[in-house]
């Protein structure tokens, strides 16, 4: 059976297309378009024409590539950035279709799903990591399922709407972007994550996974390859000293010369910076010294929940 997903991020719009068989999905065709919906969320509440009006079109372009792929059956789901806006209305209804406004605890649960659905994990006691454009999910979970979930009000997107840096990125500007995900991670995760991850007897089972497009980014760049390969990013493992190389290359660099790397899609050269950053952090502060990649997240999660 074919199965679609329109997955509508802060950050943009993403498809996937895939044949199920059981508990078996065989990706068939991924595609994103970025429409950047978070754009001006943050500082005013409010989702913007501009982004309303790609995002929209963005939509009815992918639900015809769908179609024109023999999917007739495609879900459409989205995320933070209209969960958090104050007139989501206004895109659902340019949109015209049913679309589920996840919480986000779905997202959580769903990302979940997706990650553990890849074999080589779904044994493993795991911990997930999944950071957007709006929001980033905790999860510490194994076979038996989640044990403890969050959702935060980080993303890369709303980093980037809420700190200004330069062109290339001064050093005090670094600073205030790590205290303010230091903040967010002490206020909001820590407590919880730690408890389950120091529990007695398990501190050193956990992976730490992460699911997401700068997870995949990072993958990328590290294997220097423009292509999605999923088989050779899922091998990908990042040691924290290489996190930490890739973040300090991007705060290094110019907008125009980070657009230059292999591995990292021109029009995600402003919000790299920030994922980046995230990944780092999550990692000194729960003290991981890896992060292995998952391609599959979310809208795998929404398949295997059908």
């Amino acid at each position: 059976m074919r199965r679609g997903v329109i997955d509508i991020g802060t950050n943009s719009v993403k498809l996937l297309i895939a044949d199920l068989c059981d508990s078996d999905i065989s990706p068939q065709l991924e595609t994103s378009r970025q429409t950047r919906l978070g754009c001006g969320l943050y500082s005013g509440g409010k989702l913007q024409a501009e982004s309303i009006q790609a995002t929209v079109a963005a939509v009815n372009e992918l639900l015809a590539l769908a179609k024109a792929n023999d999917c007739s059956d495609t879900r459409i789901i989205a995320t933070s950035a209209v969960r958090d806006s104050s007139n989501p209305a206004e895109l659902l209804g340019a949109l015209g279709q049913a679309v589920d406004v996840l919480s986000g605890d779905d997202e959580a649960r769903l990302v979940f799903a997706g990650v553990m659905g890849c074999p080589l994990l779904a044994k493993s006691p795991t911990f997930v990591i999944d950071t957007g454009g709006g929001s980033t999910e905790f999860i510490v979970g194994d076979a038996g399922g989640m044990r403890f979930y969050t959702s935060i009000p980080l993303g890369s997107v709303r980093l980037m709407e809420r700190h200004a840096v330069s062109d290339p990125p001064a050093g005090g500007e670094l600073e205030t972007v790590c205290k303010s995900i230091d903040q967010a991670l002490s206020e909001t995760s820590l407590p919880g994550l730690r408890g389950q991850l120091n529990a007695p007897g398990q501190a050193q089972q956990f992976a730490m996974i992460g699911s997401g497009g700068m997870a995949g980014i990072l993958a990328k760049m590290e294997l220097a390859d423009d292509a999605y390969d999923r088989e050779r990013m899922e091998a990908v493992e990042l040691p924290l000293d290489r996190v930490t190389a890739w973040r300090e290359r991007l705060w290094g660099l110019t907008l125009a010369r980070r657009r230059e790397i292999t591995g990292l899609p021109p029009k995600r050269a402003d919000v790299a910076l920030f994922g980046s950053l995230i990944y780092e952090q999550a990692m000194r502060q729960l003290g991981f010294a890896a992060l292995r990649v998952s391609t599959r997240g979310i809208r795998f999660g929404v398949l295997r929940s059908k």
